[in-house]
């Protein structure tokens, strides 16, 4: 994530934390998705006009975070596809030494050496689903935004 952060207002469930970056060394926006739900998957999607939905899968609840102004001159340009980081404790258990990387245990090789993360790759047009208990990082290149401009 970079260092110049983006203004998000929040307004829903109390158990999703929301933070948004300035991609670092790279185009576009990093979005940082916390749930602190234990049971409920949410699923976040971003729009052009610069709002947010988040969903409650399995239910006709429906919590929405709008911007207060669309960002001048943003756009979202032809990249298909962002990088996700999805980040769980082993089978749930917060108290576990273990964490999943995108459905793949995470540890140190033989030299205590920590292994290259590798993203998984979803197309842009999809929501993010944040899981119970999980962190996700998300990297969207193809969202230009002017505060992110040099």
């Amino acid at each position: 994530m970079g260092q110049k952060v983006l203004s998000v207002n929040f307004n829903g469930t109390n158990k999703i934390r929301l933070y948004a970056h300035c991609a670092k060394e790279s185009e576009g926006i990093t979005l940082l998705l916390i749930n602190l739900d234990s049971k409920i998957t949410v699923d976040v999607s971003l729009s052009l006009d610069s709002a947010w939905s988040l969903h409650k899968l399995n239910s006709h609840v429906h919590y929405h975070r709008h911007k207060s102004n669309k960002p001048r001159h943003s756009k979202i340009s032809g990249t298909k596809t962002q990088e996700e980081y999805h980040l769980t404790a082993k089978d749930g258990d917060l108290h576990s030494q273990v964490i999943i990387l995108n459905g793949k245990e995470l540890g140190v090789n033989s030299n205590g050496e920590i292994p290259q993360f590798e993203p998984v790759n979803v197309d842009s047009s999809e929501p993010i689903s944040v899981a119970p208990f999980s962190i996700v990082f998300a990297h969207i290149p193809n969202v230009t935004l002017y505060a992110c401009g040099n």
